[in-house]
């Protein structure tokens, strides 16, 4: 199920599926989290998780803290993959880099099982601040060059 969320002015899209969520990273988004990095993903989090009980009948299986900072840690590494494009594509050779963009697109949140990766957000979450802070100093002109 797909769902439009409205936040600080900027509508952002996200898919509904059992166990997994998918936020779509376009360049609004990008901006509205940019401007209150722990704000709005908190916010977004909230709102998503309160739908996902809605349509499925049943929590979402993952922590607010971890989902807070997968969403951060996403962008603040597609941020890194646009700023050092250059020394990236030639340290991640063998289209890893290309892989790498394509999959800050859209980023899949999931329950364990789902989300191969859960458990790295999870031992993550002490920085969750950290992360704000750092992703609220870039500039958004940092996403569309390269």
């Amino acid at each position: 199920m797909e769902k439009q969320y409205r936040l600080d002015g900027v509508s952002v899209r996200v898919a509904l599926v059992e166990g997994l969520v998918r936020i779509v990273n376009d360049l609004p988004f990008k901006q509205a989290v940019i401007d209150q990095p722990d704000g709005i993903t908190t916010a977004l989090v909230t709102e998503i998780k309160a739908d996902y009980d809605a349509v499925f009948g049943k929590r979402l299986a993952i922590r607010d803290d971890s989902f807070v900072v997968e969403i951060l840690g996403h962008l603040y590494f597609d941020y890194l993959l646009l700023r050092y494009r250059r020394i990236l594509k030639f340290i991640c050779a063998f289209g890893l880099y290309d892989r790498f963009c394509r999959s800050c697109k859209v980023i899949d949140c999931g329950e364990r099982g789902k989300d191969p990766n859960r458990w790295i957000w999870d031992r993550l979450v002490p920085f969750r601040k950290i992360l704000a802070r750092r992703l609220g100093n870039v500039r958004l002109s940092r996403f569309t060059e390269g």
